[in-house]
């Protein structure tokens, strides 16, 4: 079953999709705050800002060990296979280290909790996506319309409809808000839980496949799949994930 659902996965839309995929992210001006060209040495102290607070999110939770950065490499290797600029991959990459910033605003409790939450646990943990996009939103070269406030806000938001903070769906999700759900989505399933073991790299990626089309937007997950041996080599652990290889 995880041969075919990824067999599946290289041929999810064919060319029209990948074109299409392509075009939305050379239209989307607004989906990365890219500020003028003047502003490198700015856009470096912000985006090594956002590595320091991902990794400080990460050290309250034993089992998020290198989450954010494994979120952030996956995420800007994904973009570029969809046609975005070097920039904005860049300002993507930003966006994962942040994604889970409002988890700072989670009590330990319940964000360190040895067992599956209970609904009103969990009611609590999906606030954290507008905590975070409150926390960052005072940074006016990540808070444009599109930009990286707008990802934090919405990487959990679903393809279908059924996700949050807003139950938004398809391309009414940002495109950088699609890449990122499918990076936070793999880092998530490798970890290994108190209450769960980790899948193994295949795994995690044949789950992907499979909601592709529901939970994940099908180019994106084309893209990610198309993508896998450079994801696997940018990971923070010099690319330690096990290989996976689609069947031919």
């Amino acid at each position: 079953m995880e041969q075919e659902s990824a067999a599946l996965a290289l041929g999810i839309a064919g060319q029209a999709t990948r074109e299409g995929s392509r075009t939305e992210a050379a239209d989307s001006g607004l989906l990365f705050t890219r500020g003028d060209a003047g502003c490198g040495d700015v856009r470096l102290t912000v985006h090594q800002l956002a590595e320091s607070l991902g990794n400080a999110i990460d050290a309250r939770d034993p089992h998020t060990h290198s989450h954010s950065d494994e979120v952030a490499e996956t995420a800007r290797v994904t973009a570029l296979a969809m046609g975005c600029s070097f920039e904005q991959a860049e300002m993507l990459h930003i966006a994962g280290h942040l994604h889970d910033i409002g988890k700072i605003g989670i009590p330990d409790n319940i964000l360190r909790k040895a067992s599956p939450l209970d609904d009103e646990e969990w009611e609590i943990m999906r606030s954290h996506p507008l905590i975070g996009a409150n926390i960052i939103r005072p940074v006016a070269l990540l808070a444009e319309s599109g930009g990286v406030v707008d990802v934090v806000l919405h990487h959990h938001e679903r393809w279908d409809g059924k996700g949050y903070p807003h139950g938004l769906a398809g391309r009414d999700i940002p495109l950088g808000a699609r890449i990122i759900a499918v990076a936070d989505t793999l880092s998530a399933m490798l970890q290994t839980r108190p209450y769960r073991e980790g899948r193994s790299f295949g795994a995690a990626v044949a789950e992907i496949v499979r909601c592709s089309g529901s939970q994940f937007d099908p180019a994106v997950v084309e893209a990610f799949v198309a993508s896998l041996d450079r994801v696997k080599h940018a990971w923070p652990a010099g690319g330690q994930a096990p290989a996976f290889m689609p069947p031919r």
